[in-house]
């Protein structure tokens, strides 16, 4: 995916208009910056909010934002809303140092480390060899899988790890089997843009963020994300566009919908997340999955069984052990 730099002019050829109001305390509606604001207000209460089912299948999204800014509850919030609805997963694995919240994701899918991640990539291969071959829909086999890859970002872990890139840049390819919705999709959270390589960045489907600290890596993100156009006022008027939307509400993310086509304007392809707190409940899988296991997660208990004449499957489910 181009850079946001290279994206297409506004239709008019000139700066769309800027509406602002004075840089006063903000006032009952949210849609107005916090105060303490130095930059230029500008309205925002013509974005419309998010659709997270109208996300591409096999996405690859890269969640960025300050500690304690509320990523981990934001993305289980959707999680959440995917499992409730008709593109529910049938697996999600957690890749968490901490093994921290995401308390939905049974404890059989939680992992330390990042190296399991080219075993499930493995499987999902296996999975499409099959559907390909398969001459009847009822033999095809659905695997709609997740990765979260959470508190990975020390040293230079993700940046090292070839699977990320190769999902970033080709992940879509894993489905495309003749089952609807089968892939391989994946949220990745840090706290800094700079953890991520230039290849996932520059080709990842949706960036999820809100106020960023450092002003470097929020110019970089702008830089690659919000810049319409080159023009010194366009630039100006993207800078004040992303700090009132990042603080016009407490916890509020942008969702920038890098995926979409023919972006003329911001409002095509920026949305606003508001996450609502929810009661935890297992995402998927039978209560056994979330039985404590005496043997430590690792890459070899992804392997998947060998059933009767080479398959990989059993029933309707790929074997991912312990899927």
């Amino acid at each position: 995916m181009p850079q946001a730099s290279t994206l297409s002019e506004p239709k008019t050829g000139v700066v769309p208009p800027v509406r602002t109001t004075k840089n006063e305390p903000a006032d009952a509606d949210d849609t107005q910056p916090k105060t303490g604001s130095s930059f230029e207000r500008v309205d925002v209460s013509h974005f419309s909010p998010v659709d997270i089912l109208d996300y591409p299948v096999s996405f690859y999204i890269q969640v960025i934002a300050c500690r304690r800014s509320g990523k981990s509850f934001t993305v289980n919030w959707m999680l959440q809303q995917y499992q409730k609805s008709d593109k529910a997963f049938d697996a999600i694995f957690l890749f968490s140092p901490t093994d921290a919240g995401f308390e939905g994701i049974p404890k059989k899918f939680r992992y330390k480390t990042l190296d399991p991640i080219e075993s499930i990539m493995n499987q999902q291969r296996e999975i499409k060899k099959h559907n390909l071959k398969a001459k009847k829909a009822e033999d095809r086999i659905k695997s709609r899988v997740l990765l979260v890859i959470d508190d990975c970002a020390s040293g230079d872990a993700m940046k090292s790890c070839k699977q990320l890139e190769e999902l970033a840049l080709n992940g879509r390819h894993l489905g495309n089997d003749g089952v609807d919705g089968n892939g391989l999709s994946v949220f990745v959270l840090s706290q800094s843009v700079t953890k991520c390589s230039r290849a996932t960045r520059l080709n990842c489907d949706v960036w999820l963020t809100n106020s960023i600290a450092s002003a470097r890596e929020r110019e970089l993100l702008l830089d690659e994300t919000f810049f319409l156009s080159t023009a010194r006022d366009a630039k100006r008027h993207a800078r004040n566009l992303f700090e009132s939307l990042a603080t016009s509400k407490d916890f509020r993310f942008l969702s920038i919908e890098l995926f979409r086509q023919n972006k003329q304007c911001h409002e095509d392809y920026i949305r606003l997340v508001d996450s609502v707190e929810e009661k935890d409940y297992q995402l998927f899988g039978t209560p056994s999955d979330d039985e404590s296991s005496d043997d430590e997660s690792s890459p070899e208990n992804l392997v998947p069984r060998t059933m009767s004449g080479g398959r990989t499957f059993c029933g309707s489910r790929p074997q991912y052990l312990p899927y």
